[in-house]
């Protein structure tokens, strides 16, 4: 019971998350590793970001988790049919985080009362880059020197699971094959 009472002391208030300022940290993030590795800044492409974002919202609203649509459409037929032809290369990265590291359900007679531990815009960005770095497909899309732009898209679930679906579409041209 003392626990309780010292979480609910010292919880952190349900914090304001604003997509657009968590794209844009998201990106910054990814940018300080491709620096850290000696790579280029990739370029913020509202294109690309308008794509991704409808992915992660898709995935919320139809309850999947996966580069590949139901439908059967990949990152790349995605773009396509959005009429987005600008890259030779896509790749494409997706993270679920969650607004909350915990809750605590106290119980009483008829009804639960829950308590969450929130995170912070700046812990849901962090740790999204963090897992990625920390994932050998994830990071090789992050530092590939072929890749010049990417966009963000995040969409958070409405439900009581906190869900934040993060999707992270990259586009290059392939230099290697060219003549």
């Amino acid at each position: 019971m003392s626990f309780l009472l010292l979480f609910l002391l010292f919880q952190k208030p349900k914090p304001e998350i604003r997509i657009p300022e968590l794209e844009q940290r998201i990106h910054e993030l990814v940018n300080v590793q491709r620096k850290e590795n000696d790579q280029g800044p990739l370029a913020w492409d509202d294109e690309l970001s308008k794509i991704a974002r409808a992915h992660s919202e898709d995935m919320v609203k139809r309850k999947y988790f996966k580069h590949t649509d139901p439908e059967g459409l990949t990152p790349m037929k995605r773009a396509e049919a959005a009429g987005y032809n600008a890259c030779q290369l896509m790749g494409e990265n997706i993270f679920q985080n969650n607004l909350y590291s915990r809750v605590i359900e106290e119980k009483k007679r008829k009804t639960t009362n829950k308590t969450y531990d929130w995170n912070s815009p700046e812990t849901i960005a962090t740790t999204t880059v963090k897992s990625w770095m920390g994932s050998e497909d994830h990071r090789q899309n992050i530092l590939n020197k072929n890749y010049t732009r990417e966009g963000f898209g995040i969409a958070i679930a409405e439900d009581d699971d906190g869900k934040v679906y993060i999707t992270q579409m990259l586009c290059g041209t392939d230099t290697e094959n060219r003549q």
